[in-house]
């Protein structure tokens, strides 16, 4: 069960991050009262990628002691795996947390900073060569877990693994209410809620319909997972 009023995600922000990949990651827990969102960047403010933009709330150093850490993917997953102060973020906050989430080349990231060496990693397909350069490999799997850091290859499964995070956080109730919230955001007359609305209030312009492909699970397939001790 939750452990503390407020449990604090972080998603990791870059230039080039795809917004596709934060709203897979984020779609569950928009809908957790206990889940305090926050985008995490060297600049506050918007930073585009693919899909779209996401909004920066706080600096690096500002965002400290997360109790989840989500790293999304996109294409400027390279250029980030050379960002200093963001590896340096990654280390520092890996330890603490209770979870390190990294989807499709967001994977890269993360193996950059030294966390997955000599470790088979789940990753969208165009990361290969990359994570090989990391000393890391491409695994078979959808999802693939090293002590507390889950990979995954993207899309669907990193909504899969925020409800996987949110049930050995919250436990069942919390899966169930997430999935409610999701189905009702998935009405056609519901229009798409971005998930830093709750963190603070700012024009985004026009709403669009969410991405068709999130539909949480009746069951979580992907527990247990073989879990890989570093």
């Amino acid at each position: 069960m939750w452990e503390c009023d407020v449990v604090q995600v972080a998603l990791a922000l870059y230039p080039g991050v795809s917004a596709y990949e934060c709203e897979a990651f984020t779609l569950v827990f928009d809908q957790l009262a206990e889940a305090q969102l926050v985008g995490v960047g060297s600049r506050v403010g918007r930073v585009d990628g693919p899909g779209g933009g996401n909004h920066i709330d706080a600096l690096f150093d500002q965002v400290t002691q997360p109790d989840v850490v989500l790293v999304p993917g996109g294409l400027g997953c390279a250029r980030a795996a050379g960002d200093v102060e963001l590896l340096h973020w990654i280390r520092r906050v890996a330890p603490t947390c209770d979870w390190l989430a990294a989807s499709s080349t967001g994977t890269v990231i993360v193996a950059a900073a030294g966390l997955l060496r000599e470790h088979e990693v789940a990753t969208h397909w165009l990361a290969s060569d990359l994570l090989e350069s990391y000393g890391s490999t491409v695994s078979r799997e959808r999802i693939v877990q090293v002590d507390n850091i889950i990979t995954c290859e993207g899309a669907i499964t990193a909504m899969h693994v925020a409800l996987l995070v949110t049930l050995r956080l919250g436990g069942p109730d919390a899966v169930a209410r997430a999935r409610a919230g999701i189905e009702r955001e998935q009405r056609p007359s519901q229009p798409r809620t971005q998930w830093w609305h709750r963190l603070r209030s700012r024009p985004t312009g026009p709403a669009t319909p969410r991405n068709p492909e999130l539909v949480a699970p009746d069951v979580i397939e992907f527990e247990p997972l073989r879990i890989h001790p570093r």
